[in-house]
């Protein structure tokens, strides 16, 4: 009875205190804010129950935007007007909708081939247009306009579908293609992409109306382990599933199919019906660390469709501009968005009402915020303005009649030249320079090697550290180190964890081999201080150090590491001070001094960590790779929604994949390997002049 009259107490104390902060408001408002209507036009499929879906979205946007300006004495109100995308005329309804002043903008195109037949009318007239289009070229032909692509182009899906071929260990692959505009993207790119990831390219199957159940039977025929599928519609995807199952029916070997976006969507599975069962392939969707899924299913009790993410935070887009020139007279509504998503001064944390009315306030008080929404960072490419420059990618699975969401990618951006204008000019601005023609340094022969593998953090949710750490022991053991020639540390609090589902078990990616086995962890890291890494690199044994590095000048020490990290310091554990630049530099010259290595390599993921590995520079024989610069973090890569966890991180992520699929490339190819797929951050890489030529010093002498 005391705990009901507490809660009651509680309750009534929370109403006092939200009734008197509401009249504060009214009184401060004075009751009389003005609004300023601004009305979007929507053009979205409609059929289906997908109107269901963008009304509320859209709805959700108003309401939250609304509060957002509670400190205002005006603000702004979002109003929509709806049309069909499947059954209006796009081309003549475009110049409607482009003639009229009162519609100030346009969120639709959700098929590639029907933004390009509104794309090029919009910007002609200079109406905005917000597009979840992903054809390259459309981006491509528009970019600087008043096109705004909310995703990257295909050429990243298309990269994101052929990097899971490979993940799940394939080693062939198809392509089963529309031959429309929204499959020209896939022709264009498939064949480069496939070769540069060491894939056996199984031909490109093209179907029209007429051919598509022939065709669609040829590649499910096809002598491969996987077909990338892109389907224009929910009856393509019908025929090209009852092509595979039809086969797989018969005990044939059949190729596993990967679709596209076009196969995920809250209509997809009741029109297509029972077949759909095991549908699987990838999407862009919400960063899940955003948190819109989840709302979205407390508000309205569903999974959200494609691209409603992407719809919420066009409309926030929008609103957020249009209250920028309601402050700026004179500025277009396109060059409002451009400042919008250039802002700088202060990271807003997201798309809720609270995060809204963070950036009316700080718009309102001169400064320019940088934006984030239900999609992670809104950021565009500063010069042209295209498309969004990060996407967030779903894995996806049709289980007992509902999508499943297997792990999630943000797109790495490599394999490709100029997939994404804005990914290519930030390669060819930030990527390194180096001496190619630097002089041969004479080195002693090669006798043995040693390595050392570090796991710097611990606990369940630093799951990917040790995750990494472990992949990379079990692959030097594979390439012929011996447990008495690696020194392994790492806390050992996650195979067993009560957090682990499949306990004894340690993956680093969904459905991959468990890393935990025959593992010999030579150090936990709560046994050991930072500093004691000093004296395992110089080989001083002691009672508390019976396991180190005893290398000599013949030797080569091959060093991973990966955790947390801050400027000049890789953390140990949840100590923040931890390997210093300092102490690592006072390692260096005397491991130098003492003759007591051939050549290191180091690859280091962490945050900062190239703060930390500058202290190899000017000696000789050291070379470092780093996930990041010296004032950069890095970025997880892999979740598992299962797990709740980040599996891996993408510098490491793709350090794997060459060790395993490339391990005679050069340190030049592994420089640029490594730095355009990882996204988020510059990779480094430090001391190349008092190594040697980085073409011709290759990752073989280590392997």
């Amino acid at each position: 009875m005391k705990r009901i009259i507490s809660l009651l107490s509680l309750l009534f104390c929370i109403i006092l205190i939200v009734g008197c902060h509401k009249d504060n408001l009214h009184i401060a408002n004075g009751g009389k804010r003005i609004w300023h209507e601004h009305t979007i036009a929507i053009i979205l499929p409609m059929n289906s129950g997908m109107d269901l879906h963008w009304e509320r979205t859209l709805e959700w946007v108003s309401k939250n935007f609304e509060s957002a300006f509670v400190n205002q004495e005006e603000g702004v109100r979002l109003r929509y007007e709806w049309y069909d995308e499947n059954s209006a005329d796009l081309a003549a309804l475009a110049k409607q909708l482009s003639r009229r002043d009162d519609i100030e903008a346009v969120i639709g195109g959700v098929k590639s081939v029907n933004a390009q037949i509104m794309a090029p009318i919009f910007t002609k007239y200079k109406k905005v247009f917000f597009t979840l289009a992903t054809n390259s070229n459309l981006i491509r032909a528009y970019s600087d306009s008043t096109l705004w692509a909310m995703t990257e182009s295909d050429i990243t899906l298309c990269e994101i579908l052929l990097s899971k071929v490979v993940n799940y260990k394939g080693k062939s692959v198809a392509l089963l293609v529309s031959d429309d505009s929204y499959g020209e993207t896939f022709v264009d790119w498939f064949s480069f992409q496939a070769k540069e990831m060491d894939l056996v390219n199984g031909g490109i199957f093209s179907y029209d109306l007429t051919s598509l159940q022939s065709i669609s039977e040829q590649a499910a025929a096809a002598d491969v382990d996987y077909v990338i599928c892109t389907p224009s519609s929910t009856d393509d995807i019908r025929t090209m599933l009852e092509a595979f199952n039809k086969r797989a029916a018969q005990n044939l070997r059949t190729p596993r199919p990967l679709f596209t976006d076009v196969a995920y969507g809250m209509n997809i599975i009741s029109e297509v019906g029972n077949i759909s069962e095991g549908l699987e392939g990838v999407t862009y969707c919400a960063d899940p660390e955003s948190g819109f899924d989840v709302s979205y299913g407390v508000y309205f009790n569903s999974l959200p469709t494609l691209g409603e993410s992407q719809v919420y935070d066009a409309a926030t887009i929008l609103g957020y501009a249009m209250w920028y020139q309601h402050l700026n007279e004179g500025i277009s509504l396109n060059e409002a968005i451009k400042v919008i998503v250039d802002g700088k001064d202060y990271h807003n944390g997201g798309w809720m009402p609270e995060n809204m009315r963070d950036v009316i306030d700080e718009l309102t008080a001169g400064k320019h915020p940088d934006i984030s929404g239900a999609c992670g960072l809104l950021d565009f490419d500063s010069k042209v303005y295209t498309n969004i420059l990060c996407t967030t990618y779903c894995h996806y699975k049709v289980y007992n009649g509902q999508y499943i969401i297997l792990d999630y990618n943000t797109s790495h951006g490599g394999y490709r030249t100029d997939s994404a204008l804005a990914n290519w000019n930030r390669l060819k601005e930030h990527m390194q320079e180096f001496d190619y023609t630097a002089n041969k340094i004479n080195y002693p022969d090669l006798e043995d090697k040693w390595a050392l593998l570090v796991a710097g953090s611990s606990g369940w949710e630093n799951y990917r550290f040790q995750a990494d750490v472990l992949a990379m022991y079990q692959q030097l053991k594979s390439c012929g180190y011996t447990d008495d020639h690696i020194v392994l540390i790492m806390e050992d609090d996650i195979a067993y964890n009560s957090n682990n589902p499949y306990q004894g078990t340690i993956q680093v990616a969904i459905g991959g081999d468990n890393l935990y086995y025959d593992v010999d962890i030579d150090y936990h890291l709560s046994d050991l201080k930072a500093e004691d890494i000093k004296s395992i690199l110089l080989g001083d044994k002691s009672d508390l150090l019976p396991e180190v590095i005893s290398s000599t000048e013949n030797d080569n020490l091959f060093v991973f590491w990966s955790g947390h990290g801050y400027q000049n310091q890789l953390c140990w554990d949840e100590q923040f001070q931890g390997l210093s630049t300092k102490l690592l530099r006072q390692t260096f010259e005397e491991m130098d001094r003492r003759d007591n290595f051939r050549k290191q390599l180091w690859f280091v993921e962490s945050c900062y960590s190239g703060s930390v590995l500058q202290a190899c520079e000017g000696i000789t024989g050291i070379l470092a790779f780093t996930a990041a610069d010296a004032n950069e973090t890095s970025k997880a890569d892999i979740f598992n929604g299962v797990l709740g966890v980040w599996m891996s991180n993408q510098f490491t992520y793709t350090l794997r994949n060459e060790i395993a699929n490339s391990p005679t490339t050069n340190f030049y190819n592994l420089y640029h390997k490594l730095f355009v797929n990882t996204l988020g951050s510059h990779v480094m890489l430090y001391n190349c002049d008092h190594y040697g030529n980085i073409i011709t010093n290759t990752l073989e002498e280590f392997l």
